[in-house]
């Protein structure tokens, strides 16, 4: 069998129907029953996914990816925040991050914040790319803010598609699975679950779209970003139509772009519902271009509003020419409305996904 590309995508993306993996099979007319994977014990006392699971599974309720084609249009920052305000709101959150990059906006890393799963390493990517390949539930790391627990990236992540790409040829397409399978175990633990998708690859891509139930997409207003929406697009018809019936694409929204610009706006808008569709619902809120406090938010790995609530104690410029504080201790006054925009998308996706359930 050709395991090649075909428009743009590997042909094993077009031939999940029908296809089998150990045991779980991913039929057509799929969307019924849907029942969670069950979990076995290694002699070694390691649960592992049982082979013998017959039945495809039922994305999480509230499931969320936040992807588009292109990299740099702020989706791993939306996704931190829509992570991040789903917790503060008192809802159990795991944030999952299918992305070779490490953007670290939450300070796991760089602060170790939260409390490491025991065993092996789950930084980096690490965690993620051992539950897809020993076939076992996810680790993440646990309380990195209050209910949220995380599952990083990195660049272990980009070694997925090499395996995925290996199965595909050992035990069929039904591997894009993979990750709703390591998920299946732990879902019932949380309210809502938040995918960061890589842009990178197609392969990561429809792995997260067929384990989760709605579809956002941020874009830019420049004609790459745009363009680079095409690739989602064709994921997403290919995981609905084959694999996973129940994914839905609940909006795109434009990211970083001046928010008086409303005539190219409406211009965006027409090219987004070209690309996505034109029942594609477009969010109205626009989180504006603000360089500084963005930057320095994520320096600091901190969500937008976390930034902002330091500004009333914050050093200032008279302080940094006398020598007592530097430049990355004054809080610019332009994080407020930064942080006022990002909870005002925050929520209107939640509302969004609310009301499609």
């Amino acid at each position: 069998m050709d395991h090649g590309r075909e428009n743009g995508l590997p042909k094993w993306g077009v031939l999940l129907t029908g296809q089998c993996w150990q045991g779980f099979r991913v039929c057509q007319d799929a969307p019924a029953a849907h029942g969670a994977a069950h979990a076995g014990v290694t002699r070694k006392g390691t649960p592992v996914l049982n082979p013998s699971a017959a039945q495809p599974i039922k994305p999480p309720e509230g499931s969320t990816v936040v992807g588009t084609g292109k990299g740099g249009v702020g989706k791993s920052t939306v996704a931190a925040h829509l992570a991040g305000e789903s917790a503060a709101a008192g809802d159990r959150t795991l944030l999952i991050c299918v992305t070779g990059q490490d953007d670290d906006d939450l300070g796991i890393k760089r602060f170790n914040r939260g409390i490491r799963p025991e065993g092996p390493s789950v930084i980096d990517g690490e965690g993620l790319y051992s539950a897809i390949h020993d076939r076992t539930p996810l680790r993440p790391i646990r309380e990195v803010r209050p209910n949220l627990d995380v599952m990083p990236g990195g660049p272990k992540v980009g070694e997925i598609d090499g395996l995925l790409m290996l199965r595909t040829l050992q035990e069929g397409a039904g591997v894009v699975m993979s990750l709703a399978q390591a998920l299946a175990p732990i879902a019932p633990l949380y309210d809502r679950i938040i995918f960061d998708s890589a842009p990178e690859k197609d392969s990561l891509e429809q792995l997260v779209l067929a384990a989760a139930k709605y579809l956002i997409v941020p874009t830019r207003s420049d004609d790459s970003s745009v363009r680079g929406m095409e690739r989602i697009s064709k994921n997403f018809k290919l995981v609905k139509t084959q694999v996973n019936p129940h994914l839905q694409m609940a909006g795109a929204f434009l990211y970083c772009s001046n928010r008086a610009a409303t005539l190219m706006h409406a211009a965006v808008y027409e090219e987004i519902r070209t690309t996505l569709g034109e029942g594609t619902p477009i969010l109205e809120t626009i989180v504006g271009y603000r360089e500084v406090p963005a930057r320095n938010a994520r320096k600091k790995g901190l969500l937008f509003g976390e930034y902002a609530d330091l500004l009333p104690t914050s050093a200032t410029t008279y302080d940094v020419k006398a020598g007592r504080a530097t430049s990355a201790d004054v809080v610019p006054d332009t994080i407020v409305p930064l942080a006022k925009e990002m909870r005002e998308l925050n929520q209107e996706i939640f509302d969004h996904t609310r009301r499609m359930a």
